[in-house]
């Protein structure tokens, strides 16, 4: 018997699609994974790699026996892909997806998922960008990683998704959509939207600022690289990403009024902010 929930149907073999492919196939050989992706290319290539049994352009009857479905495309294109797809899966199926805020597709999903299919966000936190070419090293990121599962929903359906998670070696961490995506505000959209806004501040600070540009500034950037379409259009849809931004206003004019205050002040603040980082980290 499979150790996993089979068939299993992936929509998108894109890095985290083709990465969630050869993990589950990884932890279970005998899995049957359909998989659905409109790159010809992509299709014969995860076909030939044995990532999946089947592929296929669109999203079409393969999908009806399959007891999981995960979407794994852009946050607008999982929005989409909703209703459409909960209309091809059987009764008692669930959907689930790799998207990076929930509220707004639960909001969603609501709406539009057909009766009969339970839809569980879900949402792992090790993503990146790039195709299915970078899928094979993706791919090793569930053993060790952390995968947020939306609470919300039938409680078989989010016991599933948590399990398959888990099975794949990720650490799941149950939450509310609301509470998802405060934190993820927080840790993730809001560092995109700083390295976005000084990656375009140190370029118009002049030649000079960028012939004596280094790691740290590359480091800090590293964020502003992901398409828009991978961050930019998640973290538009985060309705936390104000109040995040407050917080770091508030802790960036501590530190700035810190600094003009005296040594001791400044070298308090900064200390406090390294304890901080390490905690983290």
């Amino acid at each position: 018997m499979s150790r996993l929930p089979q068939p299993l149907g992936l929509v998108g073999l894109g890095l985290m699609g083709g990465a969630l492919a050869r993990a589950a196939r990884a932890v279970d050989p005998a899995v049957r994974i359909v998989g659905v992706e409109p790159s010809e290319a992509t299709r014969a290539q995860a076909l030939a790699d044995g990532a999946v049994d089947e592929a296929h352009a669109a999203p079409g009857p393969a999908l009806a026996g399959c007891r999981l479905v995960v979407l794994c495309m852009p946050v607008a294109a999982i929005e989409a892909a909703l209703g459409p797809v909960s209309r091809l899966l059987a009764d008692g199926a669930v959907l689930s997806d790799v998207g990076g805020a929930k509220e707004a597709l639960l909001s969603r999903a609501r709406a539009e998922v057909r009766p009969g299919v339970h839809f569980v966000g879900a949402h792992p936190m090790f993503g990146g960008h790039g195709g299915y070419a970078g899928a094979a090293a993706a791919a090793g990121r569930w053993r060790g990683g952390r995968v947020a599962v939306c609470s919300e929903g039938e409680a078989a359906a989010v016991d599933l998704v948590a399990s398959f998670h888990e099975a794949l070696g990720a650490t799941v961490v149950r939450c509310s959509a609301a509470e998802h995506d405060a934190a993820v505000a927080m840790v993730s959209h809001l560092p995109y939207l700083v390295a976005s806004a000084l990656s375009v501040a140190a370029a118009e600070a002049g030649p000079l600022a960028r012939a004596l540009a280094g790691p740290g500034l590359r480091d800090t950037t590293r964020l502003a690289e992901f398409p828009f379409d991978i961050q930019g259009e998640v973290s538009r849809r985060n309705a936390r990403l104000p109040a995040a931004a407050e917080r770091l206003q508030r802790h960036l004019a501590a530190i700035l009024s810190a600094i003009a205050a005296s040594p001791e002040a400044a070298r308090a603040a900064l200390e406090k902010a390294r304890a901080a980082r390490e905690e983290l980290f």
